[in-house]
């Protein structure tokens, strides 16, 4: 997946369900009291929430690589 693809998505709010190396991710879309916000985790855990795709792509790790470095691979 390109980060456009991936940006893509984001921008529209689609839910997201992807395997890397064996483990499911998932990524979906909320609000609270701080506003909109980008949950991704694994499937079946709690998710981090991010309040912003900076933060989102500049944070989580998969393995032992950020999200942002991941999506080629995807």
């Amino acid at each position: 997946m390109t980060q456009d693809d991936f940006m893509f998505r984001i921008n529209v709010r689609q839910p997201l369900e992807f395997c890397f190396r064996g483990k499911t991710y998932n990524l979906t879309y909320g609000r609270d009291e701080e506003g909109d916000y980008i949950a991704f985790g694994r499937l079946y855990e709690t998710p981090g929430r991010y309040y912003s795709v900076g933060e989102l792509l500049n944070e989580v790790k998969i393995e032992n690589s950020y999200l942002k470095e991941v999506l080629e691979d995807l």
